[in-house]
C-alpha cells in the first residue's frame, strides 16, 4: 500500500499506474528507504502479467557468480557447475524482473543484460542455444544514474534502454506533508494512534532514512508503550534510538569545503531548486539527497527568505556553518 498526500508521491504513483501495462522498462530513482520497492510491485499488480514478480539485489550479487545467477548455466559449464540451474531472467519469464540498486552490476553482466532487453533471448552459461523470454524490467537506483554512466561504471547504452520510463521518489524531507499520513498508518497497524504534540516531533526530524526509518520509529515506540496512545516524549525517544552517535568533526575537510560551497549556490539563487540544478549541472534528485545529508530542507529555506519591494537584493535567514541544524531538523 502507497500512502502520501504530497504532490511528488502522486505523481510517482500515477505516472506507475498509467503504464504498469505498457511493456516499457521502468527506472525507479530515489534514496534507500524511499519506497521503491513498493512500487515496484504496484506496477506489477496493475501490469496484468501472469509470471511472477523475481526481486533481485543487485549489490548483493556475488561477483563471481552474478552471470550465473542472473542467466543460469548448464551443468559443466565451470568447475563446481554440477547440474543446471535456471537464472532470475527465466524465472521472470511471463512476468517482471525488479532489478534493485542497479547501478551496482557488474559491468560484463550489463551487456548480457542489454542483449535479453534487446533480443528477448537470454543465454544460460555453457548452453548450445538461446532461451526465448517474455519478462518486463523494472530497475531501481539510489544514486544518481547520470554519475555512474559519466564514470564509465554503468554503460549508456543500457540506461537508455532501462530507461523507458524514469520515475523519481524524493526523499521524505522533501515531502514533509507526507510523514503524518505515514506515521498515523504505522500506528494503526499497531493499534496505537498519535497523541496530540506527537506530529510536532515526526515534523521537526529530518528522516535521513526516509519511510523505512519512519516505520521502524514508530514500531519502537509502540514497543515503549502500554496504551494505545505514543506521546511526544516516547517519540521523540524512539527516534533518539535509531540515530547512531557520530564523533564530531573537529576541523574542517574538502568534504566540508564542498558542502559549503553547495549551500553558497543554493544561497545565491533564493533557493530555487530549478536555477540550483542548471547551475550546478545535477539533477532535482541529486539535489535533495545532498542537501538531505546536511539536514537541510529546501522548501524550509524558502520560507526565510524575504523579497525587498524597493530593491533587488534578496534578504534571507542562513546558516553559515556546515552542520547546522535547518529549521526542519531543529
Amino acid at each position: 500500500m502507497i500512502i502520501g498526500l504530497s504532490t511528488a508521491i502522486r505523481r510517482a504513483i500515477a505516472l506507475a499506474e498509467r503504464y504498469a501495462p505498457a511493456r516499457l522498462p521502468v527506472l525507479l530513482v530515489g534514496a534507500t528507504g524511499t519506497g521503491k520497492e513498493l512500487l515496484a510491485q504496484h506496477i506489477h499488480r496493475l501490469s496484468g502479467r501472469r509470471g511472477p514478480l523475481v526481486d533481485v539485489n543487485c549489490c548483493a550479487l556475488p561477483r563471481d557468480m552474478v552471470e550465473s545467477l542472473l542467466f543460469g548455466h548448464k551443468r559443466g559449464a565451470f568447475t563446481g557447475a554440477v547440474e543446471s540451474t535456471v537464472g532470475y531472467v527465466e524465472r521472470s519469464d511471463g512476468g517482471t524482473l525488479f532489478l534493485d540498486e542497479l547501478e551496482s552490476l557488474a559491468f560484463d553482466a550489463q551487456g548480457k543484460l542489454l542483449r535479453v532487453l534487446e533480443t528477448g533471448d537470454a543465454e544460460p552459461l555453457g548452453a548450445a542455444a538461446k532461451r526465448r523470454v517474455d519478462l518486463r524490467i523494472i530497475s531501481a537506483v539510489q544514486e544518481d544514474i547520470d554519475e555512474a554512466v559519466e564514470s564509465g561504471r554503468f554503460r549508456r547504452d543500457l540506461f537508455q534502454r532501462v530507461a523507458g520510463v524514469v520515475i523519481e521518489l524524493p526523499p521524505l524531507a522533501a515531502r514533509l506533508e507526507d510523514v503524518i499520513p505515514l506515521a498515523e498508518y504505522f500506528a494503526g497497524l499497531q493499534g496505537r494512534r498519535l497523541e496530540p504534540g506527537t506530529e510536532r516531533v515526526l515534523l521537526d526530524y529530518s528522516w535521513p532514512g526516509n519511510v523505512r526509518e519512519l516505520r521502524l520509529a514508530i514500531e519502537r515506540a509502540g514497543a515503549l508503550v502500554e496504551n494505545g496512545t505514543l506521546p511526544p516524549s516516547v517519540m521523540g525517544e524512539a527516534i533518539k534510538l535509531g540515530v547512531p552517535v557520530r564523533p564530531q568533526v573537529r576541523r574542517s575537510t574538502p568534504l566540508d569545503d564542498a558542502k559549503g560551497r553547495l549551500l553558497g549556490t543554493c544561497e545565491a539563487l533564493a533557493w530555487n531548486a530549478g536555477r540550483i540544478t542548471q547551475r550546478l549541472g545535477i539533477t532535482r534528485m541529486t539535489l535533495y539527497r545532498r542537501l538531505h545529508a546536511l539536514g537541510v530542507s529546501l522548501r524550509e529555506m524558502k520560507k526565510y527568505h524575504v523579497v525587498s519591494d524597493c530593491s533587488d537584493t534578496i534578504r534571507y535567514n542562513q546558516y553559515k556553518r556546515v552542520g547546522t541544524a535547518s529549521p526542519a531538523a531543529r
